[in-house]
Order: C-alpha cells, then structure tokens, then sequence
C-alpha cells in the first residue's frame, strides 16, 4: 500500500513572499517586452508550468525552485540581484 504524501500547509508570511517574487518576475518579463509563451521558450520551461508560476502572484501557489531559477536566468539577472530589492 503507498503511502499518502502529507502536504504542509504554506505560512500567511510564505504565500506573500511567493506572490511578490512571482509579480516581480512578471513585471520583468513585460518590462523586457515578453509574452508569457515567448519567455517561456525563451527560458526553456513548459509554458503551462510558467504561467502556473505568473499565477502564484495571485494565488500564493508554490512553485519549485527550478522553475524559479530558469526564470531568473531567463531574465538575464543571477539570484542576488533577483532578490536585491525584495
């Protein structure tokens, strides 16, 4: 029998921190004139899966830490500067 994946909750403090990294990502994208697919191929993610990431500005959802760094790479920025003003 498998077992169930017990799934912790996210903090009220976690889900915003997740939504301001998610809409600073999205400013950036339009900023550098992108559409979600384009950066999406651009930065060598499922488009799918890039918009699920756009969504956590919204919604607070989780995203891995992979798809976070295709798209700092994809911005051309390094994880320093990302977070320099977050």
């Amino acid at each position: 029998m498998a077992e169930k994946t017990k799934r912790l909750k996210i903090s009220e403090l976690d889900t915003e921190t997740i939504q301001r990294i998610a809409a600073k990502a999205k400013e950036l994208r339009k900023n550098k004139g992108y559409s979600y697919e384009d950066f999406a191929l651009h930065a060598g993610i499922n488009r799918n899966t890039y918009f699920k990431f756009e969504k956590a500005a919204e919604s607070g959802d989780n995203f891995t830490i992979v798809t976070l760094l295709k798209v700092i790479r994809g911005l051309d920025l390094t994880l320093p500067s990302f977070f320099e003003d977050l």
